[in-house]
């Protein structure tokens, strides 16, 4: 199968869940072939690369630089929430699908932007946080197909942390609304 390129922005602690996932996960290792990292602060990005063994691939601190330079077909957004808007356009822009970590907006009209930019570019943008996969979550659902908990008639999820995560969601609105809601 012919490998997809791929470069990645926002080489922060998100970025090693998906770069591991790239390289180990069966359905994608080998079809993911990554030709940059882009973070602002450059050596942030070297050390990542450094991590996976990434080798011969470009690294910067400018996105438009980097994406005109290796044309991948996919990029990875893994930015703070408030820099998605600039990057997600910057890809589109670049002819890139992109795939971008949650949330996708900080507002409904930034989303609806997003929404419209991947459209005029004719190419994706899509919003990862897939729980399904998840060996508890798959647990829970054989248990409540066995029948062995009965009919079911509502099934509820509560939310209760102290949002207390450090860094950029220290300064969000309603940080378990806009970023953290999406996991329950």
């Amino acid at each position: 199968a012919l490998a997809l390129t791929a470069v990645l922005a926002g080489c922060g602690s998100m970025s090693r869940g998906w770069l591991t996932a790239i390289s180990t996960h069966p359905l994608l290792a080998g079809r993911v072939r990554m030709v940059g990292l882009v973070d602002l602060d450059r050596a942030t990005a070297e050390a990542r690369a450094a991590e996976f063994g990434l080798a011969d691939i470009a690294i910067g601190t400018d996105l438009d630089a980097v994406l005109a330079e290796t044309k991948p077909d996919l990029l990875f957004d893994v930015v703070v929430p408030s820099a998605r808007p600039v990057v997600v356009e910057t890809g589109l822009r670049l002819g890139c699908h992109v795939l971008s970590e949650k949330p996708m907006a900080t507002s409904i009209a930034e989303g609806k932007a997003m929404i419209a930019q991947a459209a005029a570019a004719g190419r994706v943008h899509a919003i990862v946080q897939n729980r399904r996969f998840i060996a508890g979550i798959r647990r829970i659902r054989r248990l409540i197909d066995t029948g062995a908990l009965g009919e079911l008639t509502s099934l509820n999820c509560d939310f209760f942390i102290g949002a207390h995560f450090g860094g950029f969601r220290e300064d969000m609105d309603n940080v378990l609304l806009l970023d953290m809601a999406i996991h329950t």
